[in-house]
């Protein structure tokens, strides 16, 4: 019986890693344009602006089988404020998604996979 518990511990956690694989090239290509952003605004904002984005600060979310990649992190120093970004992927293209409703839309679609790395305190 313990035997087979652990092996259903591990097939879970292969299908789990398995998972993020499937989506790993578009969230890399989000995390990379929102890298570029945060570089932008950080020249702009002097200060008040987190320098990097970090991927192990934040939170993603992939929905509709990978079309929408949403990005949840602070990217102001001293803030505890979550910003949201949402890019959609067209013909393998990451494109940020403007004025989109973000918190709505995650609030009424389970994703196809998330990487929490922060607590959303809401």
């Amino acid at each position: 019986m313990k035997k087979l518990l652990i092996l259903l511990a591990i097939f879970g956690l292969v299908l789990a890693g398995c998972s993020s694989g499937k989506y790993a090239d578009k969230i890399d290509k989000a995390v990379n344009k929102q890298q570029q952003y945060q570089k932008n605004l950080a020249k702009q904002h002097k200060g008040d602006v987190e320098r990097k984005f970090d991927k192990k600060d934040a939170n993603i979310y992939v929905n509709e089988k990978g079309k929408y990649v949403t990005i949840a992190y602070k990217p102001l120093k001293n803030d505890a404020e979550i910003h949201y970004f949402t890019y959609k992927f067209e013909d393998g293209k990451a494109k940020y998604v403007k004025n989109f409703n973000t918190k709505g839309y995650l609030h009424k679609n389970e994703p196809d996979y998330k990487e929490e790395n922060m607590d959303l305190e809401e």
